[in-house]
């Protein structure tokens, strides 16, 4: 398989816990892999070591078979609650992150974004003043100005209404339609069943189940929710934040 980005025996402790125990797992190009598992199972501390916001204790991670270090630019990572400039307009907050990533963009080029975005009757409000899903949008834009080949999604798909849903969903299967990956956290079970590609479970640090066909899970399960309550029962898994 084509891979392009790989987890190779990662491990991450702080202080004396240990959050990831020598995970390994590879996210496919061209899809989208939900990674599931309870809160504090890991899954936060895993994007931001592929974003390279923290770094092992001991494993490595590749993007392209390249050290993650080599290739940041390729990665990006959005959080549930985007890092926005609240006074900022969002026409300046795209223009700030023109600037900070050394991005020369035409305003015909910027705005056939904001319209593609669905933001024409935003873009000059500002931020604070955005609903959450004109936010995410606004921050995904942002986001892949740039075109990283690599999308790290924590919780996005959250606290967003349908119409904005709808859209930003569009906005990432035109993403990896292009060759590009998302790895995608979500508590959402019913979203991940019915828009990724393959899922990666983690439980109290580990790998337990990696399924490059969700719809693999459905010969067993009649749903993703029953699948994620089975495989926590036979881990014994009861671990909450």
């Amino acid at each position: 398989m084509n891979y392009s980005l790989s987890f190779q025996n990662v491990s991450k402790s702080f202080e004396t816990k240990r959050i990831l125990d020598h995970i390994s797992f590879d996210i496919e190009k061209g899809k989208i892999t939900a990674f599931l598992g309870q809160n504090g199972a890991g899954k936060t501390t895993t994007l931001k070591i592929a974003m390279g916001l923290l770094t092992p204790d001991e494993g490595k991670v590749l993007l392209h078979n390249e050290s993650i270090e080599k290739m940041k630019k390729e990665v990006t990572f959005i959080p549930d609650h985007p890092y926005l400039y609240d006074e900022l307009t969002g026409r300046e907050y795209i223009k700030f992150i023109m600037e900070l990533t050394d991005l020369n963009l035409s305003k015909e080029e910027v705005e056939k974004q904001v319209v593609y975005y669905h933001l024409e009757k935003e873009i000059d409000k500002k931020i604070k003043n955005l609903s959450l899903g004109n936010k995410k949008k606004l921050a995904l834009m942002g986001s892949l100005l740039n075109k990283p080949s690599v999308l790290l999604l924590d919780e996005f798909i959250s606290g967003i209404d349908p119409i904005n849903m709808k859209k930003i969903k569009s906005i990432l299967k035109d993403y990896v339609s292009a060759g590009n990956s998302i790895l995608l956290s979500t508590h959402q079970l019913e979203v991940a069943q019915t828009f990724c590609d393959s899922l990666v479970f983690i439980n109290e640090g580990k790998i337990l189940k990696i399924e490059s066909d969700i719809s693999s899970v459905f010969t067993k399960n009649e749903s993703l929710e029953d699948y994620f309550i089975s495989m926590l029962n036979m881990s014994g898994g009861t671990q909450h934040d």
